[in-house]
């Protein structure tokens, strides 16, 4: 979700890292009345993580008076949870500019693009609205809502029930408590095992159940090596992240926390 405005000149992202993030904008002029972007007019959302090396800037499509994003869940799921966005526009003959600015959070919301905002530089009441997209062809019947699973490529053996994130290359490797690197990482649980090159399905939230698994109410943290754990990390530990509660014997419900740095 892209919120435009959630508080005053503040931009809120959130995203889902097993999903595309698809987000439209309409300019009017005035609220109500559809008119086209000034010709040659860019914009891209600038994201970044402090301490860390992560940098993306996601450009938008603008065609008449629409300005759209399309970018896939694999760049998505690469966005550290400690980030930052910034929406900047730049129009012909003028130099750039950071429209607003905000929080990058990770959920699964509804879609939406938020509230109604003033568009700089342009006169006569121009704001910015959220529209929906197009309608696409129906999809394979869900799954009931009870998790948001991806598929993605193993980039070793994986076990079954183990804590992943996604390295360099797109692939999933087991998720480590003691690399600094896999604080700000959506980090996900396998549904299961898969040899290296296969696919991988990766719980990312909701609820998940294994008979083998003999847990106490309560949270559930990663560990080295995508372990999962009752007992709150300490040192060697890199960071604490909660990926889980469980809330039966054999059941858990994944819906993973900020990390804390040790």
């Amino acid at each position: 979700m892209l919120t435009l405005g959630s508080v005053a000149g503040r931009l809120r992202l959130v995203l889902d890292p097993a999903s595309d993030f698809v987000r439209r904008v309409e300019l009017q002029q005035p609220a109500g009345a559809p008119v086209p972007w000034p010709s040659g007019t860019s914009a891209w959302l600038r994201i970044s993580a402090n301490g860390t090396t992560f940098y993306a800037n996601w450009p938008a499509t603008i065609s008449g008076s629409i300005m759209s994003w399309h970018v896939p869940a694999a760049d998505v799921a690469k966005v550290p949870l400690t980030s930052w966005a910034e929406l900047w526009v730049q129009y012909p003959d003028t130099s750039a500019f950071v429209w607003l600015r905000g929080p990058v959070e990770s959920g699964c919301e509804p879609g939406g693009v938020g509230g109604i905002v003033a568009v700089p530089g342009i006169s006569g009441g121009a704001v910015a609205v959220p529209v929906p997209g197009p309608v696409g062809p129906a999809g394979p019947p869900g799954s009931g809502g009870s998790a948001v699973v991806v598929t993605g490529i193993a980039g070793v053996a994986l076990s079954g029930h183990r804590a992943v994130v996604r390295g360099s290359d797109g692939r999933f490797v087991p998720a480590d408590n003691t690399n600094p690197k896999h604080l700000g990482l959506p980090i996900g649980i396998t549904t299961g095992a898969a040899t290296p090159g296969s696919d991988v399905q990766v719980c990312m939230f909701g609820e998940m159940t294994e008979p083998s698994w003999s847990w106490a109410p309560g949270p559930i943290f990663l560990g080295a090596t995508g372990a999962l754990t009752q007992s709150v990390p300490t040192g060697p530990a890199a960071f604490v992240a909660q990926l889980a509660a469980a809330t039966a014997s054999s059941t858990v419900f994944v819906d993973r926390s900020p990390s804390i740095a040790l």
